[in-house]
Formats: structure tokens, C-alpha cells, sequence
């Protein structure tokens, strides 16, 4: 059998590897996005992905993020008639992203895609040669989907079965077992989707790797090791102090609505249990989160054992009382009138988008106000400009003055580190091993991750896009 990368192939997003069998059976692992490439919507007469997806038997996803998932319904667009099969959870999580990437390519539509260079592009043309699709298309594709128990040999035809593993990360993230038999040998093949950091809220710790004969290994983090350290409430506490009672100002955090905002609460919900969290309104300024926090709230049998007990003493995980969800616009834009102390949670976690944008062209400006960070902020991002130390920013085609605090944290950082990635690989005896394959990644952190697994006696390979090996 052989194994193609075709995406986040020494750059961190667009997941998507191919496993064909000797007997041409072909399984695709995962189906993500590529956030870095800016051409996604642009038109491609060779077609969207390398391959011709009708050829496709069937696809495995690790978790519902987009950098996974959110090509899926392509397939189907192109012809995948196969199902999809991954975890309960990763299944709700993924139709509401895929809908929400459906509702956001309908906007782009209307507002962009009829007017390409200065000319005139019929739409059919530009739906079936770009990434754009609609509800129709994820309607088809969640149909498809087939969710699988973790840790149960699941039988995909004669001689080929999954297994799907806890991996942290997201609720319902897995890593995968391929395990195939060809000409009377068994050979084993893992693949890691995002590997989660231990003792990350509500969720599970990741599940040590079986012995496999090759693993697909995500590096996000390779070189790199998570600054703090210390409890994520006590972190919350200390930023909350700083910027909502030693002064009167709001504390802005850019959170993304699946994942992110649902650990923040959590860790606030502890804090008013215990009594530590202070007097002061808590805003949810995202829609998406609303409906994701549901989703947690019904799947709570996926988290870890902590998060089942609050659950069974306080019925919901994301309600007490200073907290309250905004629903409706006019409201939201309210907020920006209030003047005193108040935290606001709202999306998009890189700035990109979304109510967050409403909050910071009036907070920026604001020296009393903070905005803090607790994500991962891609290059080219208003986020990572902040970050980088940018005095002026456009905001929603505003420019704006930034004289707000800026404070970030890794404490929420839903991959795990250098230390967690050595774990992670090395449940595998480098004697058995027979290769570690190093995907999403900056190439220098794969770099980095490589030297260190070399230095323990494992074979590593960094694969380039497109790149095929036989195993």
C-alpha cells in the first residue's frame, strides 16, 4: 500500500492523507481546510483536491476543526459517495461548522464572488472550480456520516479495520488505527489528528498508541513548551484583578466559539462555584458558542471525569449567575456603551471575523480597557498584528489606534507541547517502529520535533506536499 500527503505537509493546516491498498481500496484520512493557502477561493481548473474524489471508498476524520474537516462536502460536490465515520461529537461539531462555512460562503457570494479581475464570473463556473459550497452540499455530506464508539475495532470491509482513540484536543478528537492486512502480513498505521495537552478542562487526557508499524504525527508545537504552568483559574484571576478591579475597564477575550470558549467557562464556572470570581458581568458575544456549549452540555458523557461530576452537582456547565449570552445584535453593540468593569467573550479567536470586531474598534482606543489572548494567532491575522506590536490596526475597514493592554496566555493552548508530543510517540518502541511521518507543523518546528525523535531512535520523515511513500 502507499501513502500520499496532501496536505499540512510542513505548514500546519489543511489536513488530508491517502491511503491507497494494494487492491486500489483508498481511504482518506481527514479533509481539512488549508487556511494558509489565500487562493481557496479563487478558481482552479485542475479541480479542488488531487485526486478525483469518486474514486474515494471512505473517509476518517479525526475532529470536527475546519483545518480537518471543512473540505468534506467538497468531496461530496465532487462526487465521494462513501461515508464519513468518526466520533458522536465530532459529528454534531462538525455540522455546525461545516453550516456555519456554508452560511459564510453564501455572504461571500453575494458580496465578492461575482466580480473576479475586473470581470464577470458566472457563478455554477465558480461553485464547481473553488472551495465554495452551501447547505445543500453539507446536508449531503452529513448524511454520510457515521459515528463509531472510541477503543472499537470497527470492521471497514475484509482485512481493513479502524479504531478510534481519545486524543484530547476537542471533545470527540481521536487519533486513528488503520490496520490493514495484505498478502497474508498486517501492518498498522496510526494517525494522530491534534494531539491535547493532560489535565486540559472537561477533557480527557490523551490514550497511550498501541504498537503500530508507522505513525502520522502532528508537531504544532514541536520545539516549543507552554509558558504557564500554573492552575488555569488562578491565571484567570490574576488578568480579571488587573483588568477589571484594580481599575474600571472591560476585559476583552477573542475566543474561537468550538473548543476555546467552552474551557474558558468552565474555568469560570469553578471559580463563582468556589467564590473566588468576582462581582462582575460576564458576556458570551457569540452565537456559534451558544450552540456549541449545547452540544457540550448534551456529549458530557465525552468529558473527563471532573466535568461529569460538576455536571451532576450543578446540571449545566456554562450557567451561574454574573454570566449572561448575548443573542441579539443590537444588544451586542450595546455593550461598548456599558462603562463599568465587565469580561466579554466573543469569536473569532484570531480576529478575523465575527462580534469580536464590533468590540475592538471601540476597546483598542480604550487604555482602561485589556484584551487578552489565549489562542494560536496565524501569520497575516489581526491577531498575530496585535500581537506583534502593531500601534494602529484596521478593524472592519476602521482604522484604529491601539492603546487597550494587550496580554496573551498559553494556558488554553489545546495542543500539547514538546513534552507532550515526546509522550505522545513515544508509547512506540523505536525497535518497531518502523517510521514516524512529522505533519502539521511549521517546517521549523518539525525541524526541531525530528531531532529529538532522532536522538531517541526513531526513523523520521517530514514529508512535502504531494509526496507518496510506500509502506
Amino acid at each position: 500500500m502507499k501513502l500520499t500527503f496532501f496536505g499540512a505537509a510542513r505548514q500546519v493546516t489543511g489536513s488530508m492523507y491517502l491511503l491507497e491498498l494494494d487492491d486500489d481500496y483508498r481511504i482518506l484520512i481527514d479533509c481539512g481546510f488549508d487556511l494558509e493557502n489565500g487562493r481557496r477561493f479563487e478558481p482552479n481548473e485542475q479541480g479542488i483536491f488531487p485526486f478525483d474524489p469518486s474514486t474515494l471508498h471512505v473517509v476518517l476524520l479525526t475532529h470536527a476543526h475546519v483545518d480537518h474537516s471543512g473540505n468534506i462536502p467538497n468531496l461530496f460536490k465532487g462526487g465521494f459517495e462513501g461515508q464519513v465515520i468518526c466520533t458522536l461529537p465530532t459529528y454534531y461539531l462538525s455540522a455546525l461548522l461545516l453550516r456555519d462555512s456554508a452560511h459564510l460562503n453564501e455572504k461571500r457570494l453575494n458580496t465578492t464572488g461575482r466580480q473576479r479581475r475586473g470581470k464577470k464570473f458566472r457563478i455554477a463556473e465558480m461553485v464547481e472550480k473553488t472551495e465554495l459550497y452551501f447547505e445543500g452540499h453539507v446536508t449531503e455530506a452529513l448524511d454520510k456520516f457515521f459515528p463509531i464508539a472510541y477503543q472499537k475495532r470497527f470492521k471497514l470491509r475484509q482485512g481493513v479495520y479502524v479504531t478510534l482513540n481519545q486524543t484530547g484536543h476537542l471533545l470527540g478528537a481521536a487519533n486513528i488505527i488503520v490496520e490493514v492486512e495484505e498478502n497474508g502480513v498486517t501492518k498498522k498505521i496510526c494517525f494522530s489528528g491534534d494531539i491535547g495537552r493532560k489535565n486540559y478542562p472537561m477533557l480527557p487526557d490523551p490514550v497511550p498508541v498501541p504498537q503500530v508499524d508507522y505513525l502520522v504525527s502532528e508537531s504544532t508545537y514541536g520545539g516549543r513548551y507552554h509558558q504557564d504552568k500554573g492552575p488555569a483559574g488562578d491565571i484567570l484571576l490574576d488578568i480579571i484583578d488587573r483588568a477589571c478591579i484594580k481599575k474600571i475597564g472591560k476585559l476583552l477575550i477573542p475566543a474561537f466559539s468550538v473548543g476555546r470558549t467552552q474551557a474558558l467557562l468552565y474555568e469560570l464556572h469553578k471559580l463563582s462555584i468556589s467564590g473566588r470570581l468576582p462581582r462582575i458581568p460576564i458576556y458570551v458575544d457569540s452565537p456559534m458558542a451558544l450552540e456549541s456549549i449545547q452540544i457540550y452540555q448534551e456529549m458530557v458523557k465525552y468529558t473527563n471525569e471532573e466535568a461529569k461530576a460538576l455536571a451532576d452537582d450543578e446540571e449545566d456547565l456554562f450557567s451561574f449567575d454574573q454570566l449572561e449570552y448575548v443573542k441579539r445584535i443590537g444588544d451586542s453593540k450595546a455593550l461598548s456603551n456599558h462603562f463599568e468593569s465587565a469580561i466579554i467573550i466573543s469569536a473569532s479567536g484570531m480576529l478575523e471575523g465575527g462580534r469580536i470586531q464590533t468590540h475592538l474598534k471601540t476597546q483598542l482606543q480604550n487604555p482602561n480597557a485589556t484584551v487578552f489572548f489565549i489562542g494560536y494567532m496565524a501569520e497575516g491575522t489581526l491577531g498575530r498584528k496585535l500581537i506583534d506590536g502593531a500601534r494602529s490596526v484596521t478593524v472592519d475597514g476602521k482604522r484604529v489606534e491601539v492603546h487597550a493592554t494587550l496580554e496573551a496566555s498559553d494556558i488554553f493552548s489545546g495542543h500539547a507541547d514538546e513534552t507532550g508530543l515526546l509522550d505522545f510517540v513515544s508509547s512506540q518502541d523505536p525497535a518497531k517502529l518502523k517510521k514516524v511521518f512529522l505533519v502539521h507543523g511549521d517546517f521549523s518546528s518539525m525541524l526541531s520535533f525530528s531531532t529529538s525523535l532522532e536522538g531517541r531512535g526513531y526513523q523520521v520523515e517530514i514529508p512535502a506536499k504531494g509526496q507518496t511513500f510506500i509502506l
